[in-house]
């Protein structure tokens, strides 16, 4: 007969990691069953490989969800101060920069260490290369299947598959199938903080171009998202952290409502102002100045061919007001967006207003919790996602160790 244990954890990353230890601290018996040869991979790869674990001051608003109040409650229990007080506890020293919080060591190796080092100390059990296929109810518990035959009983479930960002890296969608199977709404995923498709002839004069930018995100001619950032030209369209930033309501819109009508609107000179600029351009087109040297000294000089292609420029006022228009304004309409390999984070998810906000436990399905990424719930880049799945994780993990 196979052991049954209190707790099956699905998902040995952030919020997997953080549920096993809360559950284990509950003392409840718990086994992590991830799907990779090794737990944590996308871990290490958060924050440039330095871990960006939180930020000083993200909040429920922050968020969003199909359900903002089960963020609130998370987060009224389990803040930046108690999630800065964990890693603590377990060992590890942190630094803030700007408002978000990294190891000391600089090395996102090192919150995997202490995290699985915690996991040893409390004796949960690591079930590798387990792909759960399927979770089947049983008088007092569930059997968890792998694809590859294995079994794993336990009294209570925390699902924290992850979302589709990343799939080399854990995340490959399976987790949402599994939820579908066991009755929950699916909110259609789609890649956030991810870099954007457009066909303008200035992203490929430009290409590998950066520059500091505020970005726009516009549905309708309406704006929806803004960003001040970096901003980068490719072969493709458009990247940097601006682009990111704006890139989960255009994803949205282009991929989960078949919207059309999105565009980046972007001010490409952000610390001028529009008269101030048009002045400057105006003195130097009067002053009888190259047209490849307008720009000089304000934007490098590939952005030469942004003056070259105003329609017969007049060499006047006029010029000068239409050349600082395309600059503090410039629109490329947004057709797509790059795939999962490249997108940072998932939007959509689980229905989290399928799930108990004090529990994170299913009301579709008792005994199974959720936490993470597999849940609709979405933060801004910075920490906040992290921050969400190691305090989601502690939550369903101790109210699943609680319960047994």
């Amino acid at each position: 007969m196979p052991q049954t244990r209190d707790v099956a954890v699905i998902g040995g990353g952030a919020a997997g990691l953080a549920a096993a230890i809360g559950a284990a601290r509950r003392g409840a018996s718990v086994v992590v069953a991830e799907r990779l040869p090794k737990p944590g991979k996308k871990i290490l790869v958060t924050g440039g490989g330095r871990c960006n674990l939180s930020n000083e001051r993200f909040a429920a608003a922050d968020f969003t969800s199909t359900d903002t109040a089960l963020v609130a409650s998370v987060f009224a229990r389990i803040g930046p101060a108690e999630i800065l007080s964990f890693f603590h506890e377990l060992g590890l020293e942190t630094v803030s920069d700007g408002g978000r919080i990294y190891p000391s060591t600089g090395q996102a190796a090192s919150v995997l260490k202490v995290l699985l080092l915690e996991i040893a100390r409390l004796g949960v059990a690591v079930e590798l290369d387990f792909e759960a296929a399927a979770a089947d109810g049983r008088h007092g518990g569930f059997v968890l299947s792998s694809r590859d035959g294995r079994t794993i009983e336990a009294r209570r479930i925390v699902m924290a598959g992850g979302g589709r960002s990343y799939p080399a890296l854990g995340s490959n969608g399976s987790g949402h199938e599994l939820a579908r199977k066991m009755g929950h709404r699916i909110v259609h995923p789609v890649p956030s903080a991810v870099p954007l498709l457009v066909k303008d002839r200035l992203c490929h004069a430009l290409q590998g171009q950066r520059i500091r930018a505020r970005a726009s995100a516009l549905v309708g001619e309406k704006i929806v998202r803004e960003a001040d950032g970096e901003l980068l030209f490719t072969a493709y369209g458009l990247s940097g952290t601006a682009v990111l930033d704006v890139s989960e309501s255009l994803s949205i819109a282009l991929n989960r409502d078949g919207r059309s009508d999105t565009v980046l609107a972007a001010d490409l000179v952000p610390f001028m102002t529009s008269e101030r600029l048009a002045g400057e351009i105006g003195r130097r087109i009067q002053a009888g100045w190259a047209e490849s040297d307008w720009l000089s000294g304000i934007l490098p000089e590939k952005f030469a061919v942004l003056a070259r292609s105003l329609p017969a420029p007049a060499n006047g006022p006029d010029t000068a007001a239409a050349l600082a228009a395309a600059l503090k304004d410039k629109r490329f309409a947004v057709h797509g967006t790059r795939g999962w390999n490249e997108a940072e984070f998932t939007a959509g998810g689980v229905d989290a207003r399928e799930i108990e906000r004090e529990t994170l436990e299913s009301k579709l399905c008792r005994g199974l919790h959720l936490a993470g990424e597999i849940l609709d719930v979405q933060g801004p880049r910075g920490g906040y996602n992290l921050a969400w799945a190691w305090a989601s994780g502690l939550a369903a993990g101790e109210a699943a160790g609680t319960r047994r």
